[in-house]
Formats: C-alpha cells, sequence, structure tokens
C-alpha cells in the first residue's frame, strides 16, 4: 500500500466538501498523515462598457485580495474545528480561473499523495454545461484522487 502522507482536500465550504474532508479526516488519521484544505478564488471576468468608453474594461468591484484573505480565515475556523484529529490540518487559498488546475498545481507542488474530493454527480445537461472540476481533477491529477459523493440520510 502506498503511503498517503500528504492529503488534499480541495474545499468550497459546500455540503459535498464537508462529506470530502470527514472522510480524509478518517483516512488521515488511520495512516498519520497531515491534510491540507484548498479554497480556490476564481477572479471575476471583466465587464466590458459600451458607448463612448467602448471596450475599456471595468475594474472588479471588490479586492481579490480581501477575498483571498476571508477565504484563509475561514479554512483557518474548519481546520480548527476538526476535534480529535492528531495531525496537522493546514489551510491554503489559491487565486485562479480553474479550481482543477489550481488542484493540480497544489497537489504537484505540496507533493501531494493523494486528492480526496466532494463531487455533485451532476449528470446530462448539467454536466454538460457545469463541467465537472472533480472529472478533470481525475484527469490531470499527478496522484490518485477519491472522489467522495454526498450520502443523504437513509442512502444505503
Amino acid at each position: 500500500m502506498s503511503d498517503y502522507r500528504r492529503i488534499l482536500v480541495p474545499y468550497d465550504f459546500s455540503d459535498h466538501a464537508r462529506a470530502a474532508l470527514v472522510v480524509a479526516i478518517d483516512l488521515a488519521g488511520r495512516l498519520a498523515s497531515d491534510v491540507h484544505l484548498l479554497h480556490v478564488v476564481q477572479p471575476p471576468s471583466f465587464v466590458y462598457e459600451t458607448g463612448s468608453h467602448a471596450g475599456a474594461a471595468l475594474p472588479p468591484l471588490f479586492d481579490i485580495s480581501e477575498v483571498c484573505d476571508g477565504a484563509l480565515q475561514s479554512l483557518a475556523e474548519v481546520a480548527g474545528a476538526v476535534n480529535g484529529f492528531p495531525g496537522k490540518v493546514e489551510p491554503r487559498v489559491a487565486e485562479s480561473a480553474s479550481i482543477a488546475g489550481a488542484v493540480q498545481e497544489a497537489a504537484e507542488k505540496l507533493d501531494a499523495d493523494l486528492i480526496v474530493m466532494g463531487t455533485h454527480g451532476r449528470t446530462g445537461l448539467g454536466h454538460v454545461f457545469l463541467g465537472s472540476v472533480a472529472e478533470r481533477t481525475l484527469r490531470d491529477a499527478p496522484c490518485p484522487v477519491l472522489a467522495v459523493p454526498l450520502r443523504e440520510e437513509g442512502d444505503d
């Protein structure tokens, strides 16, 4: 069995991500591993003004560094709320237009041994239009990926 010493968990504060974190913490506890939480902040697309200033890009209405700082603080709270786990839970934030690309890059930088991520399980048109971060991560990741579906109470 491979050594899974560094587990990366992409975390978007959804129920799906929380389910993946529970699995990652359980695995990390059994394997004496560290968990690295990653939140990816996507910069806003620019809006182009029409009229007399046609073609001029309008600046974002907020400071992206403040968003990143807030996300890091929220991740630190999530990490601090993990009870009874003897290892480290390290929060980190990345800014990228591509969530899957940012996950891949973080996995490479951390030399991650495993990525544990939630999946929304979209199918059909939802999958076609929205794509799948989990699918792209599975395709391009430098290490194994464990996709964790959200289980509703009563699901067996």
